[in-house]
């Protein structure tokens, strides 16, 4: 049984938008973020971040330098009592240089890395029940629990097909579907989202507010919108 999640995109969501933020000085929590994430944790909700990086593929920076940057956020918000459960990205752009200029299964709004996300969570709890038995019949007290720290796209085409017909069809996967949600500041974030069949949420922090005007010039939304992180939180608490 999967926990219910909540997944995050980064720039503009979790923190300040800085073009192709690679940086761990450059980097800067919004207001309430931090605060609302806790929440989230503390309220049994697993955190996962999945972020577009199209900064990699097109040379600005490396996949090593993302990581470096995704350990610092990571290590800032365990410093507060926040595990994230995953962090995952996208370094794919079909403008981008080789290898990376290609039209992957990972770059929202597909969504791809919110399955590669879901299969390492199963992977997660399959073996920590594993490690339960074990546990249980070896007297030992405490089993480490295992955290993706960074990852990019690694499922193949029939693992993805797989998972989306167990959401399609399981009762319990639907429920965790339908308990769970994705925050971002872009419309391709609550597509994303929509695609992968958890709740959206459209923030009015990075490109919220200009996304919001072009949904309402078409007449079209199909997404919760709230201004701050810590309102879109508390709607969902």
């Amino acid at each position: 049984m999967l926990k219910k999640t909540v997944f995050l995109d980064r720039d503009g969501t979790i923190n300040e938008e800085v073009s192709y933020l690679h940086k761990a000085e450059d980097f800067r929590f919004l207001p309430g973020v931090v605060e609302g994430m806790k929440l989230l944790y503390e309220h049994g909700f697993q955190l996962v971040v999945i972020t577009n990086q199209a900064g990699i593929g097109r040379g600005y920076y490396t996949e090593e330098d993302a990581e470096r940057l995704h350990r610092y956020m990571r290590e800032e918000l365990r410093k507060q009592g926040i595990l994230l459960q995953g962090i995952y990205y996208c370094p794919h752009h079909l403008e981008g240089l080789p290898p990376y200029n290609m039209d992957c299964s990972c770059r929202k709004p597909k969504a791809g890395l919110f399955y590669q996300a879901e299969w390492d969570m199963l992977t997660e709890e399959r073996n920590s029940a594993g490690k339960t038995i074990e546990k249980e019949l070896s007297g030992i007290e405490s089993v480490a629990h295992t955290i993706q720290i960074h990852s990019p796209y690694r499922l193949t085409a029939r693992e993805e097909a797989e998972l989306e017909e167990e959401n399609r069809t399981l009762p319990e996967r639907k429920n965790w579907l339908s308990s769970s949600y994705m925050i971002g500041d872009k419309l391709l974030d609550c597509l994303a989202g929509e695609n992968f069949g958890v709740n959206p949420i459209l923030l009015g922090t990075g490109y919220g507010k200009e996304e919001l005007e072009k949904v309402k010039k078409e007449g079209k939304q199909d997404f919760s919108y709230f201004p701050t992180f810590l309102d879109a939180v508390k709607a969902i608490l």
